[in-house]
């Protein structure tokens, strides 16, 4: 039966929804007076970095800690050597799937069980991997922090690794990979580390179905046994608590987890081969993805800020040359993005956009021009200022949140560079000229060594991509070579 109140009030908000409706008949014009002036900035945000108190535990393990009071909460992440390096050939995409199943559940919990513990703390542990680190993460309430905690520890000391969850998780990265196939642009991002690094390369591997196959929850064990240890692995923690407290928290947990991990090998020089032009066919796709790649320079490189300038006119933000190109100009993206995707030793430069079809090859063309253009015409005063205040502008929120602190420091460590990194970079940004952005350029930005990676409908790409090949064309004189999806030629 309908509440008795509902038979009056619903006929009275009826009726005033017209008169609400037209409570305010003035139009909005774009020729407003107010919009005449663009509002005042506010005062610039003042860059604060967190205090980190660094210190060891009697078992090797270094702890990262940051203080800090605005919220009752804690996140912390545990980082080991490892990700996707460790695969062998033929067993690509393994160790990221056994970290992933580490995180399912422990010894004691299976994995519903478990989830609902952690629901009942409302907290969150994750394992994650990437291509040369891996790690357990947690996040939760300070008051919750003991027991949350200790579904931590029993993750990384005492995971479960269930033959149930692994081939429940294999089958879910099987059909992955099986619709990230069909994507234009999830195929280019799949193939991108390849022709990047080289097949051969630790950081280059592809993962397959075939691939997947034959990991046990006993592989996984040993795997995880073998390279989760203390001595040699960091924790971060960031969040409201003092080192006293986490040490009382801590070392009971850890008491008995001793040793370190074999150090791992050096990662071999990168197996890049200049002026590849490769295409990957998807029948039928109305877009196709573009992307012009060529070896970079590291993070530690002492123009880094002229080269991280260079790349941000180039291609790094919206107002970019290669986007308004390619978007403005042109019409044939919604964005472009060119950038250095730094690893620990080196980086990689890297021009993707997804464009229709038809117009490939000349996007293509395009991207080159650019980036011959950024070598030989010098940056103008207008581009060196737009993002030069914005990376400045932007320092002080890639240190507001926990989590952005914790990322901070993570990324900082695995560069091998200060903690304190950002708080000089202003002073370096603001003192660079545009002089410097085109030595920079020159030294960095090398379309003559440029391969290509194009992924879209063969029969309508192919012609465009051979004209790129003719005389005067980018890549003149070198041939088309045909991948399938998982970078092998055909």
């Amino acid at each position: 039966m309908r509440h008795p109140t509902l038979r009056w009030l619903l006929p009275a908000v009826l009726a005033l929804l017209p008169q609400v409706a037209l409570a305010d008949p003035r139009p909005e014009f774009p020729d407003a007076p107010y919009r005449a002036h663009q509002p005042p900035a506010g005062p610039a945000a003042v860059l604060h970095l967190p205090q980190v108190e660094s210190f060891a535990l009697p078992n090797g393990l270094e702890v990262l800690l940051v203080t800090r009071t605005t919220l009752p909460t804690v996140q912390m992440d545990l980082e080991f050597a490892g990700g996707s390096q460790l695969d062998a050939p033929g067993q690509e995409g393994q160790a990221n799937l056994c970290v992933s199943l580490v995180g399912e559940s422990t010894e004691k919990l299976e994995r519903a069980a478990f989830r609902e513990a952690l629901a009942d703390l409302a907290a969150n542990v994750a394992t994650w991997a990437n291509r040369e680190q891996m790690g357990v993460s947690l996040s939760v309430l300070k008051n919750n922090l003991p027991a949350a905690l200790a579904l931590w520890g029993d993750v990384v000391l005492r995971p479960g690794l269930r033959a149930g969850d692994l081939e429940r998780l294999s089958a879910q990265r099987k059909a992955a990979l099986a619709q990230q196939v069909s994507n234009v642009g999830g195929l280019a991002s799949r193939l991108q580390p390849l022709v990047t690094w080289g097949r051969q390369h630790p950081l280059g591997r592809v993962t397959t179905p075939a691939s997947l196959g034959g990991l046990t929850p006993e592989i996984c064990r040993a795997l995880w046994q073998g390279r989760v240890l203390p001595k040699g692995a960091r924790l971060y923690v960031v969040g409201d608590l003092t080192r006293a407290e986490l040490l009382a928290a801590l070392q009971p947990l850890l008491a008995s987890w001793h040793g370190q991990a074999t150090l791992l090998a050096p990662l071999p020089a990168p197996q890049f081969t200049p002026r590849q032009l490769l295409l990957v066919d998807v029948p039928g796709s109305a877009q196709a993805s573009v992307n012009v790649l060529h070896l970079g320079p590291t993070r530690k490189d002492p123009a880094y800020p002229a080269i991280s300038l260079t790349a941000a006119i180039l291609g790094g933000g919206f107002s970019s040359r290669i986007n308004m190109n390619l978007r403005e100009q042109h019409g044939w993206a919604y964005g472009a993005r060119g950038n250095f995707d730094f690893v620990r030793d080196g980086s990689a430069w890297l021009v993707t956009a997804s464009v229709r079809t038809d117009v490939a090859g000349p996007a293509v063309q395009e991207i080159f021009k650019e980036m011959a253009k950024m070598r030989d015409d010098l940056a103008s005063a207008d581009e060196l200022e737009r993002e030069r205040d914005g990376f400045i502008g932007g320092l002080p929120a890639r240190w507001v949140t926990s989590g952005a602190i914790l990322n901070g420091l993570e990324s900082l460590r695995y560069l091998g560079l200060p903690l304190d990194d950002d708080a000089r970079m202003p002073a370096l940004w603001q003192a660079t000229t545009l002089e410097q952005v085109r030595a920079a350029a020159r030294a960095t930005i090398h379309p003559e060594q440029a391969s290509v990676l194009v992924v879209g409908d063969a029969n309508k790409v192919l012609p465009q991509l051979q004209a790129l090949t003719l005389p005067g064309g980018p890549l003149a004189g070198i041939s088309v070579i045909r991948l399938d999806t998982d970078g092998k030629p055909l």
